[in-house]
């Protein structure tokens, strides 16, 4: 159904000389009246209207896609570490067992009981690779935000 063929209903706008101007030279360029161009504007404009919503929207899902790919990549490491973890640590206990099973150990020391020498040693070099490891991610992200830092600067 075309312009022309719609029920149309008379309206009062208080228009400047330069709006009017322009829906004239739209009419006489689309050989129409002046409602039907005003009409062809109206919607035009709600086209435009949506096309741009419908652009946003595939843009922001684009960025959104980007983000949680990434994301997923990292969970996905984070999932394999887990898993080599979980298979080692699986292994210790077999082998703790079978080591107090040969040796007929009646009851297990813990380290709540009597801490050796080595498990002190043991602990403080876990926590010193952990101390490190904190201070490099630091040293890193540091470094990126003053990168981040530099390159908004530069933009302005």
């Amino acid at each position: 159904m075309n312009i022309t063929e719609k029920k149309k209903q008379g309206t009062y706008f208080m228009l400047t000389s330069e709006t009017k101007e322009k829906i004239k030279v739209a009419a006489n360029e689309n050989h129409m009246s002046q409602a039907n161009a005003l009409s062809l504007m109206v919607d035009a404009y709600f086209e435009s209207t949506e096309k741009e919503h419908l652009l946003l929207k595939n843009t922001i899902s684009d960025l959104l896609d980007d983000k949680l790919a990434s994301i997923k990549e990292k969970m996905s490491r984070i999932q394999v570490a887990s898993n080599v973890i979980d298979r080692d640590t699986k292994i210790i206990l077999e082998f703790m067992n079978h080591y107090y099973l040969v040796n007929k150990f009646k009851n297990l020391i813990t380290t709540e009981e009597f801490k050796t020498k080595g498990m002190d040693q043991a602990e403080q070099l876990v926590q010193k690779r952990i101390h490190k490891q904190r201070k490099k991610k630091l040293d890193y992200e540091r470094l990126k935000e003053f990168k981040q830092q530099k390159q908004s600067e530069s933009r302005e």
